[in-house]
């Protein structure tokens, strides 16, 4: 949207400023040099979450001036201004008959002089919204009926493409009807869904917002009012979704909104839209305001008639302040609040869709980015634990962190049986160099066979400490009595009956792996403290 003008919007402004009519003056504009903040401060609501600053822009006038969207890097509107001295007024707003204009945009984001945006559309009725194919070869627009200039239908249209500018085979959409007004058609991005708003009999209140799949072969699905909370008892229009396509924009006097239309927004799931949001009084007042239109993450136009405008209807520029948020976290053993590592974390969102997933660090840390405004499940599992989740939401734009810390509860540890023998399966005890100090880590797994004998209070066992080679068979058989005897103090320290335990060290006696020279990995494997069950 900044690249610079293209060719062919060259040629058709030229062709413009041909057939340009002078308007009525040039006082009539506001500058861009004389932006002013607005306040909301006397509405009730406060920020939401959201914090808007909000300035006047360059073209609007002492008629009723609406925003509409983005074509060829031009800004375009459809206005009540009066061009010529003999301007046919609508009986009904007493103002000219609205025709459609396009801008300039400073890099600023400063909107430029409108012109008119073509007089091949610009006839006798009132013509409203407007949206475009992403390739802006097709229009959809809304136009009044000549019987009513209040009831508007949608129409398509082509660009010539032997004469740029030119928009070709005017069509009336299907599902038109004299019955009822439809409009404020938008476009998705990907071109296969047409939102507009409308007040046919499947609406539920006044005016819904409804869509219908555009097909590849330039015929329509069914039109469906949006499931989910976007619709209420009263009016719904101007939906825009966000550049994403994540968000839906909207108009609603319902919702509760602070005066007139509210700005709404609401996230677009697989299911239908949920969490709709009011934008808050930085933005909202307790007029009107619709048609919110973004046009980059943080800027964006909508129109007004809050008190202080020059005309019924003015365009606002607003800009959004925008933290980059995320959540973060640490998973802790539920016990003994150690740190757990490697263990597997997953984020999801509201609809329970998998949103990002990964591994705690040696901290027992994890960070995902998130978006504001949106329901979202932490689950974090690990080998030996049994899982658990917290939910959080993302109820601002304005915070950066959120927390969200999870404590795992150690599973009881497998018993397996063989021909051999029967045991206690547990990860190795650790204990510090040369010591029998058992490491913190290791009395999570300790805690594993402690609730294994809770669950099973009639058995009992024989705790055997083993050491590698390194050493002395001495100090070695001495060191490994010594770690036995450890375990079985931490043990009856959980309240484990002296009667059901009996520990006993055979230093390097009974390798796991018998070597002579031995790796790292074999010495710590034939390090280690076993939990054999005792047979009667």
């Amino acid at each position: 949207m900044r690249s610079l003008v293209n060719t062919f919007f060259t040629l058709l402004l030229v062709i413009q400023l041909q057939a340009q009519v002078s308007l009525d003056t040039d006082k009539e504009f506001a500058s861009s040099e004389q932006e002013i903040a607005f306040s909301n401060s006397d509405s009730q609501m406060g920020n939401n979450g959201f914090k808007f600053e909000t300035f006047t822009t360059g073209i609007n006038s002492k008629y009723s001036d609406y925003g509409v969207g983005f074509f060829k890097d031009k800004f375009i509107s459809f206005s009540a201004r009066k061009i010529g001295a003999l301007a046919k007024l609508d009986p009904k707003t007493n103002e000219p008959y609205t025709k459609l204009y396009c801008s300039d945009i400073t890099y600023e984001w400063d909107l430029r002089r409108p012109l008119l945006f073509s007089h091949i559309l610009n006839k006798g009725e009132n013509l409203g919204t407007i949206s475009f194919s992403k390739e802006g070869d097709r229009i959809y627009f809304s136009k009044s009926s000549k019987e009513d200039t209040q009831t508007f239908q949608l129409y398509t249209a082509i660009m010539n493409p032997d004469n740029e500018g030119e928009w070709i085979n005017i069509t009336a959409l299907p599902f038109n009807s004299t019955l009822y007004s439809i409009e404020n058609p938008h476009l998705s991005k990907d071109g296969r869904t047409l939102y507009f708003s409308s007040n046919m009999p499947e609406a539920i209140g006044g005016y819904d917002i409804f869509k219908v799949t555009v097909k590849s072969d330039g015929t329509y699905g069914d039109v469906e009012r949006l499931e989910g909370s976007v619709n209420t008892v009263l009016d719904e229009k101007f939906p825009h979704t966000s550049l994403d396509g994540k968000y839906l924009y909207f108009s609603s006097n319902g919702h509760d909104s602070m005066g007139g239309f509210d700005i709404f927004r609401s996230r677009n799931t697989s299911f239908n839209y949920v969490a709709t949001r009011n934008l808050g009084n930085t933005i909202n007042s307790l007029k009107d305001e619709i048609a919110f239109i973004p046009a980059t993450k943080t800027i964006g136009y909508f129109t007004s008639d809050r008190e202080g405008g020059k005309g019924s209807y003015d365009i606002y520029k607003t800009n959004e302040y925008i933290v980059d948020q995320n959540v973060t976290g640490i998973i802790r053993d539920t016990e003994t609040q150690i740190l757990l590592s490697k263990a597997t974390v997953v984020l999801l969102d509201a609809n329970g869709e998998q949103v990002a997933t990964t591994s705690s660090n040696l901290d027992g840390e994890y960070t995902f980015p998130v978006d504001a405004f949106v329901d979202y499940t932490i689950l974090a599992y690990k080998e030996g634990f049994e899982r658990n989740s917290i939910s959080f939401d993302t109820n601002t734009n304005l915070v950066s962190t959120f927390e969200a810390n999870i404590s795992l509860d150690a599973k009881p540890a497998e018993i397996v049986e063989t021909e051999e023998k029967s045991f206690i399966k547990i990860d190795n005890i650790l204990f510090d160099f040369n010591s029998d100090k058992i490491k913190d880590i290791s009395t999570i797994t300790l805690n594993t066979v402690i609730a294994t004998l809770q669950e099973n209070p009639t058995i009992k066992i024989d705790i055997k400490a083993h050491t590698d080679i390194q050493g002395s068979n001495q100090y070695n058989l001495k060191l490994s009595k010594k770690r036995a005897a450890s375990a079985m103090k931490y043990i009856l320290g959980k309240g484990i009956s002296k009667d059901r335990l009996t520990s006993e060290g055979y230093g390097e006696s009974q390798p796991l792996i018998d070597c002579t020279i031995c790796s790292d990995d074999q010495h710590e494997q034939n390090r280690r403290v076993e939990f054999i069950i005792v047979r009667d």
